[in-house]
């Protein structure tokens, strides 16, 4: 069995392992393997507010385009970081479920590997199993997650 990686994906949620992710994707991508990165930011809907007490946010016009401006800005410094590293990267932002759109996205861009990070909640999250392990659950390409503690492992089916 001869397996090449052409085409990684790296959904990227702008949180603290999001450097982290990419440094993996870099590692994988660049070398001998020369694969294409290309990010992904899923803006999810409810917006919800950011800190400590989470509550739901209305959806308008001004705040997607908002958001949508300032993740595009912030894929485009992490992909002109993998470029400077000689590696190709294309970057998108979609909207929708994260599991959904992730999955939408490895089947679009012919992923070979998806590279992201293990979510470490709980409650009911932790019960339905993380976005990592749901997407790893219905691709078909192997999944490399990455947690804060500086691990990776391919996720579990």
């Amino acid at each position: 069995m001869n397996i090449t990686i052409r085409h990684v994906l790296v959904p990227v949620d702008f949180g603290p392992l999001s450097a982290k992710i990419v440094d993996f994707a870099r590692a994988i991508g660049g070398g001998s393997l020369h694969a294409d990165v290309h990010l992904v930011h899923v803006l999810e809907q409810p917006f919800m507010t950011t800190g400590p007490y989470e509550f739901l946010l209305p959806d308008t016009s001004v705040r997607r385009e908002r958001l949508y401006a300032q993740a595009r800005a912030r894929l485009a410094v992490l992909a002109e970081d993998l470029r400077l590293n000689g590696l190709v990267a294309t970057t998108e932002v979609r909207t929708g479920a994260a599991t959904d759109e992730i999955i939408r996205a490895a089947v679009d861009y012919g992923a070979d590997l998806i590279v992201m990070g293990r979510g470490e909640r709980g409650g009911l999250q932790q019960l339905l199993g993380g976005i990592a392990q749901q997407v790893s659950r219905r691709v078909d390409c192997p999944v490399l997650t990455v947690g804060c503690h500086g691990g990776a492992r391919m996720a579990a089916e």
